[in-house]
């Protein structure tokens, strides 16, 4: 566990390796994948930023994971010799918060589709834009894809299989092949 929802946040958390999630719970311990996130991905910035009190989500690994953490007064203060590595890392830090601004902006009409079919529609599109094409490794099982898309896991199963009868897409676990629309 990297940060536990409730726990006051003054750094940035920076993955150098492995992989971790971004999870929120609701009082009746539902789970809510918010994001992945991998090597060189940032945690906590926004909260940081913000002067929130208290996360109110929680980080977990999914795997061995090697972090850095930077005390965000440090990163927002410039250093007495105003060197370019700090302008940079000012810099690179803006664009991974408007990177994180465009997915959480993508997810959200991931999960203002109406139905579970269009959810996983809007999903799978995301990442075939992602990835450039047709056929592609998703980084999440089928439960936590389920918390990623905020469906029921039966539920999620029983209309990929659909999907898959009726010819719109192929899977074997976490590899994925839609077709082309006719």
């Amino acid at each position: 566990m990297l940060l536990l929802a409730g726990d006051k946040v003054s750094s940035v958390g920076i993955i150098l390796s492995g992989s971790a999630q971004i999870v929120k719970e609701d009082i009746m311990g539902n789970r809510n994948i918010v994001s992945e996130i991998g090597v060189a991905d940032m945690f906590g910035e926004a909260f940081a930023c913000a002067n929130v009190s208290k996360s109110p989500v929680t980080v977990l690994t999914t795997t061995g994971c090697t972090v850095m953490y930077i005390k965000f007064s440090r990163i927002i203060t410039t250093c007495s010799s105003a060197c370019s590595f700090h302008t940079m890392l000012i810099s690179n830090m803006l664009s991974l918060i408007a990177q994180k601004n465009i997915f959480l902006n993508n997810k959200i009409d991931i999960l203002s589709q109406r139905s579970i079919r269009e959810k996983l529609m809007a999903y799978f599109s995301m990442q075939i834009q992602k990835s450039g094409k047709n056929r592609f490794r998703i980084p999440f099982s089928r439960d936590e894809l389920a918390d990623f898309l905020c469906i029921n896991r039966s539920a999620l199963s029983r209309e990929l299989s659909k999907m898959k009868q009726e010819n719109i897409l192929d899977f074997d676990r976490n590899e994925f092949e839609i077709y082309p629309m006719e």
